[in-house]
Protein backbone atom coordinates (compact mmCIF):
# COMPACT_ATOMS: atom_id res chain seq x y z
CA UNK A 1 0.00 0.00 0.00
CA UNK A 2 2.62 2.38 1.20
CA UNK A 3 4.36 1.69 -2.33
CA UNK A 4 1.10 2.42 -4.47
CA UNK A 5 1.14 5.83 -1.70
CA UNK A 6 4.14 6.40 -3.13
CA UNK A 7 4.32 5.90 -6.86
CA UNK A 8 1.35 8.04 -7.20
CA UNK A 9 2.83 11.24 -5.38
CA UNK A 10 6.12 11.04 -7.51
CA UNK A 11 3.96 10.61 -10.88
CA UNK A 12 2.28 13.58 -9.56
CA UNK A 13 5.30 15.60 -8.71
CA UNK A 14 6.99 15.21 -11.76
CA UNK A 15 3.85 16.36 -13.63
CA UNK A 16 3.81 18.98 -16.17
CA UNK A 17 1.51 18.64 -19.32
CA UNK A 18 0.41 20.79 -22.34
CA UNK A 19 -1.73 20.70 -24.80
CA UNK A 20 -4.70 22.47 -27.79
CA UNK A 21 -7.36 24.03 -26.58
CA UNK A 22 -8.30 27.38 -25.35
CA UNK A 23 -9.28 28.47 -21.54
CA UNK A 24 -11.89 31.40 -20.88
CA UNK A 25 -12.49 32.93 -17.48
CA UNK A 26 -15.38 34.70 -16.08
CA UNK A 27 -14.97 36.62 -12.97
CA UNK A 28 -17.45 36.55 -10.14
CA UNK A 29 -18.82 38.41 -7.29
CA UNK A 30 -20.10 36.39 -3.62
CA UNK A 31 -19.05 33.32 -5.25
CA UNK A 32 -17.02 30.16 -3.98
CA UNK A 33 -14.14 31.18 -5.94
CA UNK A 34 -12.86 34.41 -7.88
CA UNK A 35 -13.01 32.84 -11.43
CA UNK A 36 -15.00 30.46 -13.09
CA UNK A 37 -12.83 28.79 -15.73
CA UNK A 38 -13.91 26.93 -18.27
CA UNK A 39 -11.48 24.47 -20.55
CA UNK A 40 -12.46 23.31 -23.80
CA UNK A 41 -11.01 21.54 -26.89
CA UNK A 42 -8.49 19.94 -25.27
CA UNK A 43 -10.36 16.60 -24.07
CA UNK A 44 -8.98 15.59 -20.68
CA UNK A 45 -9.54 18.94 -18.69
CA UNK A 46 -12.40 20.20 -20.25
CA UNK A 47 -15.19 21.18 -17.90
CA UNK A 48 -15.44 24.38 -16.14
CA UNK A 49 -14.39 24.95 -12.77
CA UNK A 50 -13.65 27.24 -9.74
CA UNK A 51 -11.08 29.29 -10.24
CA UNK A 52 -7.99 31.69 -8.60
CA UNK A 53 -5.60 34.61 -9.72
CA UNK A 54 -2.04 33.39 -9.67
CA UNK A 55 -0.63 36.96 -10.97
CA UNK A 56 -1.73 40.15 -10.01
CA UNK A 57 0.08 42.52 -12.02
CA UNK A 58 -1.16 41.16 -15.35
CA UNK A 59 -4.60 41.20 -16.95
CA UNK A 60 -6.77 39.06 -18.49
CA UNK A 61 -10.33 39.51 -20.20
CA UNK A 62 -13.61 38.06 -19.15
CA UNK A 63 -14.84 35.82 -22.28
CA UNK A 64 -12.32 35.73 -24.24
CA UNK A 65 -11.10 32.62 -24.92
CA UNK A 66 -6.64 31.97 -24.40
CA UNK A 67 -4.51 29.65 -25.77
CA UNK A 68 -2.81 27.70 -22.78
CA UNK A 69 -0.46 25.55 -21.03
CA UNK A 70 -0.84 24.44 -17.87
CA UNK A 71 0.98 22.15 -15.34
CA UNK A 72 0.38 20.26 -12.26
CA UNK A 73 0.89 22.36 -9.24
CA UNK A 74 3.12 19.39 -7.71
CA UNK A 75 5.51 19.64 -10.80
CA UNK A 76 8.90 20.24 -11.48
CA UNK A 77 8.86 21.80 -15.03
CA UNK A 78 6.82 24.95 -13.60
CA UNK A 79 8.56 27.75 -16.02
CA UNK A 80 10.89 30.08 -14.09
CA UNK A 81 8.40 33.31 -13.29
CA UNK A 82 4.57 31.29 -13.75
CA UNK A 83 4.65 31.77 -10.01
CA UNK A 84 6.59 34.09 -7.97
CA UNK A 85 7.08 31.47 -5.10
CA UNK A 86 6.65 28.13 -6.12
CA UNK A 87 7.83 27.02 -3.16
CA UNK A 88 4.15 27.99 -1.27
CA UNK A 89 2.22 25.80 -4.21
CA UNK A 90 1.75 22.98 -1.27
CA UNK A 91 0.09 25.69 0.97
CA UNK A 92 -1.99 26.98 -1.42
CA UNK A 93 -3.11 23.31 -2.51
CA UNK A 94 -3.90 23.20 1.26
CA UNK A 95 -5.85 26.56 1.24
CA UNK A 96 -8.21 25.12 -2.04
CA UNK A 97 -8.91 22.27 -0.36
CA UNK A 98 -10.31 24.00 2.85
CA UNK A 99 -13.46 25.59 0.86
CA UNK A 100 -13.08 28.03 3.68
CA UNK A 101 -15.63 30.60 1.29
CA UNK A 102 -18.96 30.92 3.28
CA UNK A 103 -17.51 28.95 6.79
CA UNK A 104 -17.10 31.00 9.81
CA UNK A 105 -14.22 32.40 10.75
CA UNK A 106 -14.43 32.29 14.35
CA UNK A 107 -13.22 34.68 16.53
CA UNK A 108 -15.97 36.99 15.82
CA UNK A 109 -14.24 37.43 12.54
CA UNK A 110 -17.41 36.60 10.41
CA UNK A 111 -18.12 34.48 7.47
CA UNK A 112 -14.79 33.71 5.15
CA UNK A 113 -15.33 35.51 1.11
CA UNK A 114 -13.51 34.42 -2.38
CA UNK A 115 -11.55 37.47 -1.46
CA UNK A 116 -10.01 36.50 1.96
CA UNK A 117 -9.17 33.46 -0.04
CA UNK A 118 -7.74 35.15 -3.35
CA UNK A 119 -5.68 37.63 -1.11
CA UNK A 120 -4.29 34.44 0.80
CA UNK A 121 -2.95 33.06 -2.60
CA UNK A 122 -1.57 35.99 -3.37
CA UNK A 123 0.08 36.32 -0.46
CA UNK A 124 1.25 32.66 -0.81
CA UNK A 125 2.40 32.48 -4.03
CA UNK A 126 2.78 35.88 -5.57
CA UNK A 127 5.04 38.99 -5.26
CA UNK A 128 2.83 41.92 -6.01
CA UNK A 129 -0.53 42.49 -5.15
CA UNK A 130 -3.39 44.94 -4.04
CA UNK A 131 -6.98 44.19 -2.43
CA UNK A 132 -8.96 46.60 -5.05
CA UNK A 133 -10.17 43.72 -7.44
CA UNK A 134 -11.08 41.52 -4.66
CA UNK A 135 -14.26 42.80 -3.41
CA UNK A 136 -15.88 42.20 0.29
CA UNK A 137 -12.30 40.58 2.66
CA UNK A 138 -10.80 40.99 6.41
CA UNK A 139 -7.21 41.40 6.86
CA UNK A 140 -7.60 39.53 9.95
CA UNK A 141 -9.41 36.33 7.64
CA UNK A 142 -6.61 36.42 5.44
CA UNK A 143 -4.06 36.67 7.71
CA UNK A 144 -5.77 33.65 9.35
CA UNK A 145 -5.83 31.33 6.15
CA UNK A 146 -1.82 32.39 5.46
CA UNK A 147 -0.82 31.50 9.25
CA UNK A 148 -2.91 27.84 8.93
CA UNK A 149 -1.82 27.59 5.60
CA UNK A 150 1.78 28.18 6.61
CA UNK A 151 1.66 24.79 9.03
CA UNK A 152 0.61 22.62 6.22
CA UNK A 153 4.55 22.93 4.37
CA UNK A 154 4.79 19.72 2.24
CA UNK A 155 0.74 19.05 1.89
CA UNK A 156 -0.62 16.52 -0.90
CA UNK A 157 -3.86 16.20 -1.75
CA UNK A 158 -5.75 12.95 -0.80
CA UNK A 159 -7.48 10.90 -4.10
CA UNK A 160 -10.67 12.97 -3.56
CA UNK A 161 -8.95 15.90 -2.90
CA UNK A 162 -8.92 18.97 -5.44
CA UNK A 163 -5.02 19.60 -6.91
CA UNK A 164 -4.62 22.98 -8.32
CA UNK A 165 -4.14 23.06 -12.14
CA UNK A 166 -1.82 25.94 -13.11
CA UNK A 167 -3.09 27.55 -16.44
CA UNK A 168 -0.32 30.18 -18.48
CA UNK A 169 -1.71 31.70 -21.12
CA UNK A 170 1.10 33.29 -22.27
CA UNK A 171 0.32 37.11 -21.51
CA UNK A 172 -2.51 36.93 -20.04
CA UNK A 173 -2.48 36.79 -16.27
CA UNK A 174 -2.20 32.95 -15.05
CA UNK A 175 -4.24 31.31 -13.00
CA UNK A 176 -5.60 28.04 -11.22
CA UNK A 177 -8.19 25.77 -11.12
CA UNK A 178 -9.26 23.13 -8.63
CA UNK A 179 -9.83 19.94 -10.29
CA UNK A 180 -10.35 16.66 -8.25
CA UNK A 181 -7.37 14.16 -8.36
CA UNK A 182 -9.88 11.68 -8.60
CA UNK A 183 -11.22 12.64 -12.56
CA UNK A 184 -7.83 10.84 -13.61
CA UNK A 185 -7.19 7.43 -14.41
CA UNK A 186 -5.80 5.91 -10.95
CA UNK A 187 -6.04 9.72 -9.31
CA UNK A 188 -2.82 10.36 -11.40
CA UNK A 189 -2.12 14.07 -13.10
CA UNK A 190 -1.47 12.80 -16.52
CA UNK A 191 2.04 13.09 -17.55
CA UNK A 192 2.05 14.85 -20.79
CA UNK A 193 -1.67 15.07 -22.80
CA UNK A 194 0.59 15.69 -25.95
CA UNK A 195 2.13 12.51 -26.10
Amino acid sequence: MKKWILGGLVALSATAFAAPGTVTVQHLADAPSYFSIMIAGNGTLDGTYPGWCTNWAKHIDDNVPYSFHWYSSYSDSIPAGLIAHPENLDEMNWVINQKFVGKDAGANLGMYTSGDIQLAIWTLIDDEFDSSTVGPFSQARVDKVVAMALQHNGYKPKCRDDIGILVDPGTPQGTVFEIPRENFYKCHVPDDDTK
